[in-house]
């Protein structure tokens, strides 16, 4: 279920949240290879959570084009 905030959003804000969401996830996943290269291991980090949160994004756009019967 979709709050209506969410769902009042304008296609514009979704675009916007999805290149911002989209930045953070390429700037976790380099810093995490950054860290692996040189300390061996990977930390925990919160790389899933804001993909989780690009996908919802990126589905409540394709809901907001999607034609209504």
């Amino acid at each position: 279920m979709v709050s209506k905030a969410i769902a009042s959003l304008s296609n514009e804000d979704l675009t916007y949240l999805e290149k911002l969401l989209g930045q953070e996830f390429a700037q976790l996943n380099e810093r995490k290879q950054q860290f692996k290269t040189k300390n061996g291991w990977v930390p925990k980090d919160n790389s899933q959570k804001v993909l989780r949160l690009l996908n919802a994004v990126r589905a409540q756009k394709h809901l907001t084009n999607m034609d209504k019967w």
